[in-house]
């Protein structure tokens, strides 16, 4: 998993491959804009997030991130939930844990 940003918030491993450095930088400065200004240019970098996204996602017909590409066995359920983890609040994180526990237990009940 990619590391913690100053502001607390995680950046998954997909987030750095749709932002581009000079979006980061133009991201930067928004906070030094007039109000008017920060509403247009962050609308602006979402769209071209989003573009990159899309283009990202066009060129080939293989998951962005590898994971489901027909040459590898499909991630479970409980693999999900633990790449998601990190990225939960308290509330969210107990219900993730509660999920994986449910999930186990299944696993365990269909095991001969």
């Amino acid at each position: 998993m990619s590391e913690e940003t100053s502001g607390g918030i995680r950046l998954t491993d997909f987030d750095y491959m749709v932002a581009e450095p000079r979006l980061q930088m133009m991201k930067a400065a928004i906070p030094y804009m007039p109000v008017p200004q920060q509403r247009l240019l962050s609308m602006m970098i979402k769209m071209q997030e989003l573009t990159r996204t899309w283009t990202i996602f066009s060129e080939s017909p293989v998951s962005a991130m590898g994971l489901s590409s027909g040459a590898q066995k499909p991630a479970s359920p409980i693999e999900m939930l633990q790449a998601m983890k990190p990225y939960a609040g308290p509330r969210e994180r107990e219900l993730i844990e509660m999920m994986e526990n449910i999930q186990l237990m299944m696993q365990t009940m269909q095991t001969p």
